[in-house]
């Protein structure tokens, strides 16, 4: 298993793992996910436009990882904006997001997250059902979700 395997592996469990009654990202332990090592900006971007609903994540990690958060951003970007079916999410070791004072990061791969933008708004509707975003920032909301909470 390489590191980036267990780091992913540590980082789910970390974010699945109640904290005062609260997960980070509950739908994360269940998922089915593959992780592509040494992506170029095009490969990612074609990962996110070709969508085959094989897994619910994939997990890209650039070939430059040394890549700054601007460069990262506008890869991120330019998936969402090429692909009508997925929604990629960056995450950035030095752009860190918190719920509640919690990391919600791996911290240390840069990782470009894509998934089913149709599941990953069923999600998002069935928990703005519940009590999950009360510990969200409306800026951090805004952020993630794209939307004023």
């Amino acid at each position: 298993m390489s590191d980036i395997s267990k780091d992913v592996k540590k980082w789910i469990k970390r974010i699945t793992t109640p904290k005062d009654g609260y997960q980070i990202c509950p739908f994360a332990r269940s998922a089915k996910y593959k992780i592509y090592e040494h992506e170029d900006k095009l490969s990612i971007q074609q990962k996110a436009v070709f969508w085959t609903n094989e897994y619910d994540l994939i997990l890209c990690r650039p070939t430059d990882i040394f890549m700054t958060v601007e460069h990262a951003l506008y890869i991120e970007n330019s998936c969402n904006r090429l692909s009508k079916d997925t929604i990629t999410l960056l995450d950035h070791p030095k752009d860190p997001g918190y719920i509640d004072g919690e990391y919600t990061g791996n911290g240390k791969h840069i990782l470009f997250l894509i998934q089913s933008k149709k599941d990953l708004q069923a999600a998002r509707k069935h928990l703005r059902n519940t009590t999950y975003y009360d510990r969200w920032t409306k800026e951090y909301y805004k952020e993630v979700v794209g939307e004023e909470k």
